[in-house]
């Protein structure tokens, strides 16, 4: 189930900033509590109008429309993210695969003295363990992920270790010859991803920011072709506070050929993104905001034609 879930996110945010250091805390997209029986409606308070409060509840809903090798597929998830002092506490993520029954997933964090995650385990609405994360350290940074789904077979299954050179980090895969480098600039800030097979490249990522800061376009080459403009809003965007506690691991953790633009956008952008540009196709994002300019939704819709359609539906809720 997660990685059904987590191949719908990089979909929709392949198509659709101030960065730590890189022994600072991790975080991870964890869902939350409630999201499918509402579907997205914001049904709660978003917080008073006062411009100083912090984001409680996160909730982001997808609906994915595709025909892959002329195969119809519809997937819907419901998802919520519990924010408590801008750290995810829990969470709950709900999926429906062409028309079928909504499978629950609570997901548990754990973290040790340092306030590093070291574990984040799905239990279903039956009590069954159906995935856990494991996260190891080494003098502070991460060096080691391992991820088992109990539900399948094996192949979903991997063990990444991880190494630190000046500014590039390589991942290795246990039983694979793929391996992925990333490169951080001065601000420790991801601008390349390159993966290889042995020592061929197989698909790099090129990433660039604006003078603000925010994410300005990503160009990957390789088994995945595209190109994509990023534009944003002038508002702050709350998200960025919840996802930078440690950004590494969203990026550690995914496979070799999610791309990673759309994350930084949505996630670790430090205005709020409105709109983007695939290879001159251009797409705006409804928002909406209350009286202080604080981000209430944020609704987008891709319609690439017969074989992709993809909805996107985002609601913020605030407290003191």
């Amino acid at each position: 189930m997660k990685k059904l879930i987590l191949i719908l996110l990089t979909l929709s945010l392949v198509t659709a900033c101030e960065n730590e250091a890189l022994d600072a805390d991790l975080t991870d997209q964890n869902a939350g509590d409630d999201g499918g029986d509402d579907g997205g409606d914001d049904s709660g308070d978003d917080g008073s109008e006062s411009a100083d409060l912090s984001l409680s509840l996160y909730k982001l809903d997808t609906e994915l429309n595709a025909s892959i090798f002329g195969i119809p597929i519809e997937a819907i998830t419901y998802s919520t993210f519990n924010i408590n002092n801008n750290i995810i506490v829990s969470g709950t993520n709900e999926l429906s695969a062409n028309g079928s029954p909504f499978e629950t997933e609570n997901q548990t964090i754990t973290r040790n003295s340092s306030g590093q995650i070291t574990s984040d385990i799905s239990v279903n609405s039956d009590g069954v363990t159906t995935n856990e994360t494991l996260v190891t350290y080494s003098n502070g940074s991460i060096s080691r992920i391992s991820y088992d789904y109990y539900i399948d077979e094996d192949e979903e299954d991997y063990v990444y270790n991880i190494t630190y050179d000046g500014n590039l980090i390589t991942r290795t895969e246990e039983g694979s010859n793929i391996s992925t480098v990333f490169t951080l600039d001065g601000l420790e800030r991801i601008i390349k991803k390159e993966s290889f097979d042995g020592t061929f490249s197989i698909q790099t990522e090129l990433v660039t920011y604006n003078e603000v800061g925010n994410i300005s376009s990503s160009t990957t080459i390789g088994e995945v072709e595209s190109n994509v403009t990023y534009l944003f809003d002038n508002n702050t965007n709350p998200l960025k506070v919840v996802f930078e506690e440690s950004y590494l691991l969203n990026f550690l953790s995914d496979d070799y050929s999610d791309e990673i633009g759309g994350q930084i956008a949505q996630f670790l952008s430090i205005n709020n993104w409105n709109g983007a540009t695939f290879g001159g196709q251009a797409f705006n994002f409804d928002l909406e905001y209350n009286t202080v300019g604080r981000i209430t939704s944020r609704d987008i819709a891709y319609d690439f034609g017969p074989d992709l359609m993809f909805e996107f539906n985002e609601r913020f809720n605030y407290v003191n």
